[in-house]
């Protein structure tokens, strides 16, 4: 089988990261895997990679053109890479198109055009954007369901887009959506499932296969052990949170700010992970900051030497900072929204808050820490969940059975 997997960036980004995992478990599932990207890393890798890149007389057309109209050069975009794009599928001529992020690179929904005249497609969805006007995740807003528009609360926020332009843009989803009644969705967690269906996919067949990571790498270490490579002081409570951007206002990094101003207990250790740095001062808080690491290794390092990862996203899917804890055997304390409901059970993986509020949040991590003096263990609970629902080969078996049927 000859997969060819879509997106706009190899390896940077959580979506990235999840893509390039199930394409290197794919191979190992004796398939072909083919990744055409918009930002390649450089590396190598089990599959091949074929970027979309730019030449230097295309880039300083869509220079020009963005000064007169960034909507116009838009479109001298989407039609170059469309064009590429087409031409690239017609030569490797895949047995199916797998489809991921598109709007990290400015690419446009018509790309999913141009992958459907050429083989079945599954399209990864790994946030909102294929069925809103323009955004990620809506959070309280619901204007998706019937059709975004210019009165959009978050149009200045990544990723932009004018608010005149907005209602064009959720059509042009559902234009699409009507005319490829056989393009299928696939979502890591059953909450974005059912939005997407309350949306724009309705009429479209959506599967939930959740992400994979390797156990064999994410594993439990010896806390004390980690704690020591890391420089952490063996004694008290850690806490941990880890992000690629610690200023991201989704990941709500000012609640837990807020919350642990407002925490009951004291003398713990606040490990971060991510670009950044948090710069507060808090009595009975002790901050040790890593700074944004890439390294496997490192990571497993930190999940181990934490007793807690404190995940206070706004609205997420199925984050991979989530399943990278509970398969080190740390539990995790966060909201209960969006994918999180699936992936932190009460008692079992750890703790959620009852509302969203920085309140909520102190009052959870309390419960959590006073939980774990008195003897409250849950590694083996979250490493059993890992292994149950997480294991790479599961995932890519699961996709590849998708895939099997499509074609057939």
């Amino acid at each position: 089988m000859r997969v060819t997997i879509l997106s706009d960036t190899e390896t940077a980004g959580g979506a990235a990261i999840a893509t390039s995992r199930l394409a290197s478990a794919l191979t190992m599932e004796d398939v072909e895997v083919i990744r055409i990207v918009g930002n390649a890393d450089g590396n190598e890798h089990p599959w091949t990679t074929i970027p979309i890149q730019m030449l230097l007389y295309e880039q300083m057309a869509l220079a020009v053109t963005a000064r007169i109209s960034q909507q116009v050069a838009t479109r001298l975009k989407t039609f170059i890479v469309s064009r590429r794009l087409d031409t690239l599928l017609r030569n490797i001529r895949p047995d199916i198109i797998n489809v991921h992020n598109l709007h990290g690179v400015d690419w446009g929904i018509g790309l999913i055009h141009v992958c459907s005249r050429n083989a079945p497609v599954a399209w990864t969805l790994h946030d909102m954007w294929s069925f809103t006007g323009r955004c990620t995740y809506t959070s309280s807003c619901h204007e998706y369901i019937e059709g975004c528009n210019g009165s959009c609360p978050t149009s200045e926020k990544y990723p932009v887009l004018a608010p005149h332009l907005i209602a064009k843009a959720w059509r042009q989803r559902k234009d699409l959506l009507s005319k490829l009644p056989n393009l299928i969705a696939v979502t890591p967690s059953r909450w974005l499932s059912k939005e997407a269906r309350t949306g724009l996919w309705a009429g479209n067949r959506v599967e939930v296969i959740p992400h994979g990571l390797p156990l064999d790498i994410y594993a439990p270490l010896n806390t004390n052990l980690a704690r020591e490579v890391l420089g952490i002081d063996p004694r008290g409570r850690v806490l941990m949170i880890a992000a690629k951007k610690l200023s991201e206002e989704r990941k709500g990094m000012g609640y837990l700010r807020e919350a642990l101003q407002k925490l009951s207990y004291g003398g713990v250790t606040l490990l971060t992970l991510g670009k950044g740095r948090l710069d507060f001062e808090q009595s009975g808080v002790h901050l040790h900051q890593l700074g944004y690491v890439d390294h496997e290794r490192t990571k497993v390092l930190a999940y181990s030497a934490a007793d807690v990862l404190v995940h206070p996203a706004l609205l997420d899917n199925f984050p991979n900072v989530v399943m990278e804890a509970l398969a080190c055997g740390t539990p995790v304390v966060g909201f209960a929204v969006g994918g999180m409901l699936e992936m932190v059970s009460p008692g079992i993986t750890g703790w959620l808050a009852d509302d969203v509020s920085a309140q909520a949040l102190a009052r959870t991590l309390d419960k959590a820490l006073d939980d774990l003096d008195r003897g409250l263990n849950l590694s083996e609970s979250c490493r059993t969940q890992a292994e149950a629902e997480y294991d790479l080969s599961i995932q890519a078996k699961r996709y590849k059975e998708l895939f099997l049927s499509l074609i057939s």
